[in-house]
């Protein structure tokens, strides 16, 4: 086989794995992937340094004062039925356009945005791995799940 040949079979190859690839990560969980653990207080310092805090509060967190306001801020942390777990948070760092709740919908729709399109940037060039974990890290540790009036006296006998 010539040379040319064997570079157009290689590359027919690859194409057929990367779109069998792309085809089968459409919602399709990664398994086994792990990232390494974040540092708590260098994910504040990430999200100060990308600035975050303009567009977003963490509960409990005293943050740099906005320069502007923004038409509505992201409030994340704090007590809530669900915890993210830290994939969620990992997702809404990398791809912010994956899931937009109805109530973020329906504020970007009263400000003339795309209801489908986050306003965040990507940050997908610029992040490192070890900020990215960190982020996420800082993220998740300000989230504390509350269980519901019920739960203590109907599931937990003293």
């Amino acid at each position: 086989m010539s040379n040319k040949a064997t570079l157009a079979t290689a590359i027919a190859v690859l194409t057929a794995v990367t779109m069998v690839m792309v085809a089968r990560s459409k919602e399709q969980p990664v398994k086994n992937f792990v990232l390494p653990e974040g540092d708590i207080e260098q994910g504040r310092e990430v999200f100060i340094a990308f600035n975050c805090y303009r567009c977003h509060d963490i509960a409990g967190v005293e943050l740099p004062e906005r320069k502007n306001e923004p038409p509505f801020v992201v409030r994340l942390g704090g007590e809530v039925m669900r915890v993210r777990d830290y994939g969620e948070l990992l997702t809404a760092v990398v791809n912010p356009s994956h899931v937009i709740s109805p109530h973020y919908k329906t504020k970007l729709e009263q400000i003339g945005k795309d209801p489908d399109q986050s306003p965040m940037p990507y940050y997908g060039d610029i992040m490192t791995v070890t900020e990215l974990t960190d982020l996420v890290e800082f993220l998740h540790a300000h989230y504390t799940r509350l269980l519901p009036d019920y739960y203590q006296s109907h599931y937990i006998h003293p």
